[in-house]
C-alpha cells in the first residue's frame, strides 16, 4: 500500500440503502461489513473498498483496487482532461474508450443514466464491450460528478459479463456509491 491513501475498517454488521449520498456535507452511511474506508488526500476523495482488494494504482489521477481474484476492477478518478461537467467529463472519456488504438476496448455500446451524487446532477454510464483481440462480453459501470475546482470524479466498476460477476458488480457499485465522499 501507498503512502498516499489512509484506511478505515468497518463497522460490525450494518445495513446500507442503494441510493446516492445526500449533500457533500453528509457523512457517508455505516460501513457495510466487509468493507474498509479509504481516504486519498491527493485526490480529495473517500471512498470504500471491499475488504481484501489490492491497490493496483495510486497517484495524482487515480486509485485503482482490483479484487482478491482479479474478477473485479474499481477505480477513483479526478481529472480536468475532459471538462468540468459530467457531461463533458463522460463524452471525453467516451471518446477516449472508442478509439481502441489507445484503450484496447472496442465494440462499445453505451447507455447513460441522469442522477444525483453527492446532492449534485450526476450521470451513470453502463458500458458494454470486449477486449480488442478477445471475445469475452465485458461491462463497465462509471459514475461521473463536479467536485470544486473544474474536476470531476469518476467512479467505475469493470467485469467480465457473466451473470454471477454482473450481479456482484451491481451490489459493489452501489455500495461504493453510498460511501463516496469527494472534495474531502
Amino acid at each position: 500500500m501507498t503512502s498516499g491513501v489512509s484506511e478505515t475498517p468497518a463497522a460490525p454488521a450494518s445495513s446500507t440503502s442503494t441510493t446516492p449520498t445526500g449533500p457533500e456535507a453528509s457523512p457517508p452511511p455505516v460501513l457495510p461489513s466487509g468493507w474498509r474506508r479509504v481516504s486519498a488526500p491527493g485526490l480529495s476523495v473517500t471512498f470504500a473498498v471491499p475488504d481484501g482488494w489490492t491497490q493496483v494504482v495510486d497517484n495524482d489521477l487515480q486509485s485503482t483496487w482490483h479484487s482478491p481474484n482479479e474478477g473485479h476492477a474499481m477505480s477513483v478518478k479526478r481529472d480536468t482532461s475532459y471538462g468540468s461537467t459530467p457531461e463533458a467529463a463522460s463524452a471525453g472519456q467516451l471518446a477516449w474508450y472508442r478509439d481502441t488504438t489507445e484503450s484496447s476496448m472496442a465494440d462499445l455500446t453505451v447507455v447513460t443514466h441522469p442522477t444525483r451524487q453527492s446532492g449534485k446532477d450526476a450521470l451513470w454510464l453502463e458500458i458494454d464491450y470486449h477486449w480488442a483481440g478477445q471475445a469475452e462480453p465485458r461491462k463497465r459501470v462509471e459514475l461521473f460528478v463536479a467536485g470544486k475546482a473544474g474536476h470531476v470524479y469518476q467512479l467505475l466498476f469493470d467485469t467480465a459479463a457473466t451473470p454471477t460477476k454482473l450481479a456482484a458488480q451491481q451490489q459493489l457499485f452501489a455500495t461504493a456509491r453510498d460511501q463516496l465522499l469527494i472534495d474531502t
